[in-house]
């Protein structure tokens, strides 16, 4: 009785963190390069022991394009469109953008050989990072507000940061990045982190504190 009951609060928590969203994603359509971001930041591979790929195949991925870098949510959906792409792909995106988390979801993407010449993929990789203090709370989709974004936990309950500069931010999984972004011990608790956000919202952490 008392799981059950844990489990329904933990529903209607979900949903109204989800319904309190204030802001909606918007329509998304760019070409771009897909890239596997702990290898792609040099600053955050730095002096770092190489972080395994995510098993569920996207948390580590991102679209650079001549606009910004876009991390992928961590959804069935995306899984399956993104599951033949290697790194290095020039590809074309139709979906959906939420703007505060820099996060996409893919209606369409497919192959071209087209890319706009104003993308410094070079650039962008040499980014060092800027140096940053958060406080926000880590959570799992179960309660990450992503608006009108399809959501799921079904890849496992991956974590992001929701911080209280209204951003949502995608923890690069480097030491003890990994174990916040799978929650242990700190499921939808109150952090601190200190570290540097490259482009794309990506999160290096240095120090943390959970409240």
């Amino acid at each position: 009785m008392h799981i059950a009951l844990s489990i329904a609060l933990s529903a209607l928590l979900a949903h109204t963190a989800h319904a309190a969203s204030t802001q909606t994603s918007s329509a998304f359509d760019q070409s771009g390069v897909i890239v596997e971001v702990h290898s792609f930041f040099k600053a955050a591979a730095q002096d770092r022991d190489p972080a395994a790929a995510s098993a569920d195949g996207v948390a580590g991925r991102a679209l650079v394009t001549a606009s910004g870098v876009y991390a992928f949510l961590e959804t069935p959906e995306n899984q399956q469109q993104l599951a033949k792409t290697k790194p290095g792909s020039v590809v074309h995106i139709k979906g959906k953008l939420l703007k505060k988390g820099a996060l996409l979801h893919i209606d369409m993407l497919k192959k071209t050989s087209q890319v706009s010449l104003d993308l410094d993929l070079a650039g962008i990789r040499n980014a060092p990072g800027q140096t940053i203090a958060l406080k926000g709370t880590n959570k799992c989709q179960c309660g990450l507000d992503v608006a009108d974004l399809p959501h799921s936990c079904t890849l496992g309950h991956l974590h992001h940061l929701e911080a209280n500069d209204g951003k949502t931010y995608h923890y690069l999984q480097f030491a003890q990045g990994k174990d916040t972004f799978l929650g242990h011990n700190t499921h939808f608790k109150d952090v601190e982190v200190k570290g540097r956000v490259f482009p794309g919202q990506f999160l290096l952490i240095d120090k943390m504190k959970v409240n």
